[in-house]
């Protein structure tokens, strides 16, 4: 397997700061472009190999959650594992989610032409309203945050992730009935991007992937990061035995956010 990710930069402590702060406000952060073509070009050939891979996508217990999100990227090639620790990435996840964050879940994405998701948060909603919704001013702290990097350009045509700022503090779901949901007086703001940029939201926000109204698959990869007591989500959970080959050549910070971590309370 060739791995062509590179090392990256971290972005400057005030440019940081300023994601945090965006990410703590509004919910999501468009980052612009952040990887090179090379890199790019390692990722989608391999997520293309993974999509006609049918040993995975045979049945519900194989690799992929409704044939739509592939699940566990890191395992199938070094260029996946290796984007987990590509900077920004890695510093932005500990500057949200602290020193001890680990990587959640990596999965990678592929809308085919006429498909699209629903309005949703991923997971639970993690700090629930008594009434309707938290009041105004409340910031709902960052448990997890995904990080996403399209690997082909989306638009409007070709779909892309579209949010709805500062619905990550509401503490409920989005209206499952609503197509345009407005939380504040504000409704859905598309995240057009091209392939290589990066962008990042927080998992609590409503936020869906609009309809691919064209004939060329979209493709979106990327990292969920969460803070160390969130349980990491590497199907068949309790059963899984991360593969050897993952852990060839992890220095020290990769280990960590693969799970590999010191001990702390309860254990």
């Amino acid at each position: 397997m060739t791995n062509k990710i590179h090392s990256g930069e971290p972005y400057s402590s005030e440019r940081t700061a300023e994601i945090v702060d965006e990410l703590r406000t509004e919910g999501f952060v468009h980052l612009g472009p952040v990887l090179e073509p090379g890199e790019v070009a390692a990722l989608r050939l391999a997520l293309e190999r993974k999509l006609t891979d049918q040993t995975i996508l045979t049945d519900d217990a194989g690799d992929h959650i409704r044939g739509v999100s592939l699940m566990r990227m890191f395992e199938y090639d070094r260029s996946f594992r290796d984007l987990v620790v590509r900077e920004p990435f890695p510093s932005l996840a500990e500057a949200v989610l602290g020193d001890d964050c680990h990587l959640l879940a990596q999965n990678a994405l592929a809308y085919d032409s006429g498909q699209g998701g629903g309005w949703h948060v991923d997971d639970l909603v993690h700090f629930p309203a008594t009434a309707g919704c938290h009041p105004d001013g409340l910031k709902v702290p960052c448990l997890v945050m995904q990080i996403f990097t399209p690997l082909t350009d989306m638009d409007e045509i070709s779909g892309c992730t579209q949010v709805v700022p500062g619905s990550h503090n509401s503490g409920c779901r989005p209206p499952t009935d609503d197509e345009e949901p407005v939380f504040r007086g504000r409704g859905p703001v598309s995240i057009e991007a091209c392939a290589g940029d990066a962008y990042l939201f927080h998992n609590q926000i409503w936020h869906r992937g609009s309809k691919n109204c064209s004939k060329q698959t979209r493709l979106v990869t990327g990292a969920t990061y969460s803070r160390r007591f969130i349980a990491q989500r590497f199907y068949p959970f309790i059963d899984y035995r991360m593969p050897d080959h993952v852990w060839e050549g992890a220095d020290e910070r990769l280990q960590r956010l693969l799970g590999r971590h010191d001990k702390g309370a309860y254990g």
